[in-house]
């Protein structure tokens, strides 16, 4: 796209690329056409790649079928088709927001068509929650069952059986389960996208030779940008220096770097300095964390919608630039302006959207926080009432025409009170009356 304010383009027949660079949109409409959907499905993820970490980039005109993997960019709103004719309906997990199968995209023989979401896209193993730290903002509490090495590697085949592509590995922190390495390895056997989540503190030149070529893609949690503010929050002093040699080691093992930070009324003193750092240290991504107050005993309620509106405010202007700063866990986007929503994750991988946890203590949870037991059955846990009823939950009038809704979901669960009496309650930060994002 050429440098303009704004642009339309027609690269498809029934295909329009309206670009606006000032407000950071990218808006495609497809209308029924010639264009054959190999090249359509093909231009679809081309424009995605290309723009979806500076721009907001929305797609009408398409079933979320059509592209499963990238459905919550699709515009398409519940009520306007009759659902439910297609087998692969019946395993979608977003056939109450699918607007039917009535289009000319269902009838076409070269649909190639999925269900969105059949079967998680990533289990996280909670090998256990032991750590070597005493951090702030931890919502892991103590305990002494772990995941043993063969249900790990029972649910690894099942998993690779249903066609999920990644598998996480967290604590606690990880490596000090004495198996972990055979775990990863197990997951690398089996053609997995391996992610890990660490502290980096307990790792050796020997252990990240070891365990790198398992592994595709590190978060380190980074919650200091010094040595002075790494103890005051982990609770160790000495560490630190450790951690940055260990960081810089990955960084040159592992294809993915990430480094993950939980917001404190703090930070925006020092946001500089946690962006230098995270630079120097040549991370891809660096990941802000909004507290889940009464999860973490030590960190929340300071933590305000104003506050991260002035973080995005300020980091706007990065959008784009290396490392990626996100903000990667649920916060209603409508308090903020659309044209930073490239900024947010939102809730998609938090809650059970679209992930499970699998905790020491053998079951299925929808997330870290979130500890309700779904059994020690994936698919049974994946497919349960609670869960499905949990993820319906919570929306403000506006929500169900926001743009945005496939990847807000209406804010925080676990903040809504998923483990008590207000399952369907609101996120305490979506007030009533809020405009959805068009």
């Amino acid at each position: 796209m050429k440098n303009t304010a704004t642009e339309i383009l027609n690269p498809l027949p029934g295909v329009t690329i309206h670009a606006d660079r000032a407000r950071r949109r990218v808006s495609v409409r497809v209308r029924p056409g010639p264009a054959a959907h190999g090249p359509l499905r093909e231009l679809l993820y081309r424009v995605l790649n290309a723009y979806e970490k500076r721009f907001t980039v929305s797609i009408a005109g398409v079933p979320f079928c059509f592209l499963p993997d990238a459905a919550d960019h699709i515009t398409a709103q519940p009520g306007t088709g009759a659902g439910g004719r297609l087998n692969i309906c019946r395993d979608c997990r977003l056939r109450h927001a699918c607007p039917g199968p009535g289009g000319p995209f269902f009838r076409r023989p070269d649909a190639g068509l999925r269900p969105v979401l059949a079967v998680p896209s990533e289990i996280v193993f909670e090998v256990n929650r032991k750590c070597n730290l005493a951090c702030r903002v931890c919502s892991s509490r103590h305990l002494q069952e772990e995941l043993s090495l063969p249900r790990v590697k029972r649910e690894l085949a099942r998993a690779r059986r249903l066609g999920i592509k990644n598998v996480r590995f967290t604590g606690g922190e990880p490596f000090l389960h004495p198996r972990l390495l055979e775990m990863l390895s197990a997951a690398r056997k089996n053609g997995f996208y391996v992610l890990v989540n660490t502290n980096a503190t307990l790792l050796t030149p020997s252990l990240i030779k070891k365990a790198a070529p398992l592994m595709d893609n590190v978060l380190v949690s980074l919650q200091g940008w010094d040595a002075a503010s790494d103890a005051a929050e982990t609770g160790a002093a000495g560490l630190f220096a450790a951690k940055l040699r260990n960081i810089k080691a990955l960084r040159r093992a592992v294809t993915t770097l990430r480094l993950g930070t939980v917001i404190s009324a703090a930070l925006p003193g020092v946001l500089d300095k946690y962006l230098g750092l995270a630079a120097g240290l040549q991370a891809d991504i660096w990941e802000l964390y909004r507290p889940m107050a009464g999860a973490s005993p030590g960190r929340g309620r300071e933590v305000t919608p104003a506050l991260l509106r002035g973080l995005a405010d300020r980091l706007e202007t990065a959008a784009g630039t290396k490392p990626q700063v996100l903000f990667a866990n649920p916060a209603p986007l409508c308090l903020f302006p659309a044209r930073q929503a490239p900024l947010f994750l939102g809730a998609r991988f938090d809650d059970g959207h679209t992930r499970l946890v699998l905790d020491p203590r053998g079951f299925y949870k929808p997330s870290y926080y979130i500890q309700k037991d779904l059994g020690r059955d994936l698919m049974a846990a994946w497919n349960s009432p609670w869960l499905k009823k949990l993820d319906k939950a919570g929306y403000a009038q506006g929500c169900r025409a926001c743009v945005f809704r496939l990847r807000c979901l209406g804010g925080s669960r676990f903040l809504a009170g998923a483990d008590g009496a207000r399952r369907g309650g609101r996120d305490p930060w979506l007030r009533s009356g809020l405009t959805a994002r068009k």
